[in-house]
């Protein structure tokens, strides 16, 4: 943790450098801007499941207590004379580890704080600066391209492949990449994403993915939406994105082989938004909408594990779907958003097998979880999520949201090494509610 914080503060630092060395032009200005955030969140877990339970005595997953407090700064660099703008920001985590152990020695009720690089970015736009047709984004940079998802959905960059896993993180569906964006539009109605990105978490760090998305607005009332991406389209290293090792192996017309991480995804989207067909005075302008967005989280099958434990032979399994519609709020909420969705994998969205086994694999031999998986269990209590978001704005800059959701939260340790990488959320007994309170400058 502590390398990879100082190798995003040298980025930070160098595409602070790399601005002010294109500034070359004596007579150009350089403008700084700073805005920042502060917020506290508070709420509980209702109902969850037990994690892992290494340290000391096992924990309580019910009525778990969850605060916490964010705070981030960031400052833009306009080049005047140039267009090219550059962001640097920091944020601070100030957290417990949730759920609390008894019997722990302290080390579960402990107050952590966490720094983390939230953008390190240049941005060259090309064309009238006003309203570029094309603008090219190189750094480390924050991306979502649907609107809608306020949280489930964004499949793209929160998922993975193989294995097929789904991340959620409240207020914040949308991800935070490193490598190159390139966007543009070739009419008010048409707009496109180019990007090239670098893994750098967990599984096949330094690998090269390639990923296109597209926009269409054919009438005033919808927005069509798809993507395509290659992830590990080239590898740093073949070793660490297609691993030899036992367990990784199935056969083949007589011949082993093994998984990778490597995979395709495809992505669909739409979304309705009847408020231009009628009178909508009384309506905020996000209300009404009617959105859905699904991905295929890798498109090539494979066959059943040579031990016989798993399999990636069923695409169906591997598609989750959203959908969601905004509740008609009135104007006394920003946006009131209730998301359902559906993901029929027959097994837990767990990090595990990518974290701890740094394998391709679907089920991790941590906790023996591997060896004591039935195959013919019923592994469908964990379908389907579902999730109310709300969000008021008062005078620009102060904000209260809140969220009631069973969806793809996680117990957090700041002990990486005693994670549980499984969801907390894997019945239909378990949800939570959370509250944030901020502001914005």
């Amino acid at each position: 943790m502590k390398k990879k914080y100082r190798l995003l503060c040298m980025l930070a630092f160098v595409m602070l450098g790399a601005g002010y060395a294109l500034c070359d032009d004596e007579d150009a200005s350089v403008e700084l801007r700073w805005s920042g955030f502060s917020s506290m969140e508070a709420g509980q877990v209702v109902a969850g499941e037990s994690d892992w339970g290494e340290i000391g005595s096992k924990s309580s997953p019910y009525h778990v207590w969850l605060q916490k407090l964010y705070t981030g700064y960031n400052t833009q660099i306009l080049f005047n004379s140039l267009p090219i703008v550059g962001n640097v920001g920091m944020g601070m985590k100030v957290t417990n580890e949730y759920p609390v152990y008894s019997g722990d020695k302290g080390q579960s009720r402990r107050l952590f704080y966490y720094p983390y690089l939230s953008r390190s970015d240049l941005t060259y736009s090309f064309g009238n600066s006003d309203d570029p047709s094309m603008s090219l984004t190189l750094g480390y940079f924050p991306f979502k391209y649907n609107s809608d998802a306020r949280n489930l959905g964004e499949y793209m960059f929160r998922s993975g492949t193989y294995p097929q896993y789904l991340i959620t993180d409240f207020d914040f569906a949308a991800a935070r990449l490193l490598g190159f964006h390139l966007d543009g539009k070739i009419s008010e109605s048409f707009k496109w994403d180019i990007l090239a990105t670098f893994n750098t978490e967990w599984a096949a760090i330094g690998d090269l993915n390639l990923t296109g998305i597209a926009s269409y607005q054919p009438i005033p009332f919808l927005t069509l939406g798809a993507g395509a991406g290659w992830f590990s389209l080239v590898s740093a290293n073949w070793d660490q994105t297609t691993p030899v090792k036992n367990g990784n192996s199935y056969i083949k017309d007589g011949k082993r082989y093994y998984y990778t991480f490597a995979g395709q995804k495809v992505m669909g989207r739409f979304s309705l938004d009847p408020q231009s067909l009628f009178h909508k005075e009384i309506f905020g302008p996000e209300d009404l909408k009617i959105y859905s967005e699904a991905a295929i989280l890798g498109v090539i099958n494979y066959p059943e594990s040579e031990d016989g434990k798993f399999s990636y032979d069923d695409i169906k399994k591997r598609i989750p779907v959203m959908f969601g519609l905004n509740i008609p709020a009135f104007k006394i909420l920003d946006v009131l958003s209730l998301q359902a969705e559906w993901f029929g994998s027959d097994y837990v969205n767990d990090l595990s097998p990518i974290i701890f086994d740094n394998a391709p694999e679907a089920l991790s031999t941590i906790h023996d979880v591997r060896s004591t998986y039935d195959v013919n269990e019923d592994h469908k209590g964990d379908d389907w999520k579902w999730s109310l978001y709300g969000k008021r704005t008062f005078k620009e800059h102060f904000q209260i949201t809140f969220q009631f959701a069973r969806d793809h939260m996680r117990w957090y340790r700041y002990d990486y090494t005693v994670q549980d990488g499984r969801e907390a959320l894997r019945s239909n007994k378990d949800w939570y509610y959370i509250m944030k309170l901020g502001y914005v400058f």
